[in-house]
């Protein structure tokens, strides 16, 4: 009689067991958004430049980008390459951070140049406490002239992310 009871006891804990790392498995899917917005160069000797844009992305809403762009040094394509420290901004508060590497290159438009940015998602707020990821995004950035310090950027991101 023991023996009737103590089996689907055994085999109750093992089915809850083996649902629980479903239920609380995060969810990995697309991360994709389109920006657009304005840049100011702030430091001619260190190049330093800090951008802020906003844009629909998914998961997040209505989202306000803050970033830090360095200047590493020159590239390939005769432009530059640069570090980058990004903020995401969710409707609701929730924060993304994000590290990137950028390879920007000159266009046959004066005063235009076409960066293609490599980003690895580092954490956040929010729900995006624990996220991880990764994304590429294009971005066009111009300015008035060789030697303005503002200008204006757009660009669409396409990736994964987990959280």
């Amino acid at each position: 009689m023991k023996t009737m009871i103590i089996v689907p006891t055994i085999l109750a804990v093992i089915a809850v067991l083996g649902v629980l790392p479903v239920t609380f498995a995060s969810s990995s899917s697309t991360f994709n958004g389109s920006f657009s917005g304005t840049f100011t160069i702030t430091s001619g000797t260190s190049t330093t430049i800090t951008g802020h844009a906003s844009g629909p992305y998914e998961h997040l809403g209505k989202t306000t980008i803050l970033a830090k762009v360095t200047i590493t040094g020159a590239s390939e394509c005769g432009g530059f390459t640069a570090t980058e420290e990004d903020t995401f901004t969710a409707a609701n508060g929730d924060h993304i951070f994000a590290t990137a590497i950028d390879i920007a290159c000159p266009t046959s438009s004066p005063n235009i140049i076409h960066i293609t940015a490599s980003t690895t998602i580092t954490g956040g707020t929010g729900r995006f406490v624990h996220a991880s990821g990764s994304f590429t995004t294009q971005v066009s950035a111009a300015t008035a002239s060789p030697t303005a310090t503002t200008g204006t950027s757009s660009g669409t991101s396409t990736g994964t992310i987990t959280y």
